[in-house]
């Protein structure tokens, strides 16, 4: 995973979208099944997704977007935003 900033994670692979989304759930001190029940899925499936397990379909669309140069970077939204 790249991180090019505090707190900013570049992802290329699927396994860097599941670290970021790991990172910003423990930062905000909620445990697993805090963050499952209020998206309202199981906890075993969360983490599943925070191990990458977000499937095949995101995973080409991660590599096509490389291939055009294109990126996609994870950080906290702002205030405004």
């Amino acid at each position: 995973m790249a991180i090019s900033r505090s707190d900013e994670y570049q992802v290329q692979v699927v396994q860097d979208l599941g670290a970021a989304l790991r990172h910003f759930r423990t930062e905000r001190n909620v445990t697993q099944a805090q963050a499952a029940g209020m998206e309202g899925i199981g906890q075993p499936y969360l983490s599943k997704l925070e191990s990458g397990g977000f499937g095949s379909s995101l995973n080409h669309a991660l590599r096509l977007l490389r291939l055009l140069g294109c990126e996609i970077v994870v950080r906290k939204r702002s205030k405004s935003g």
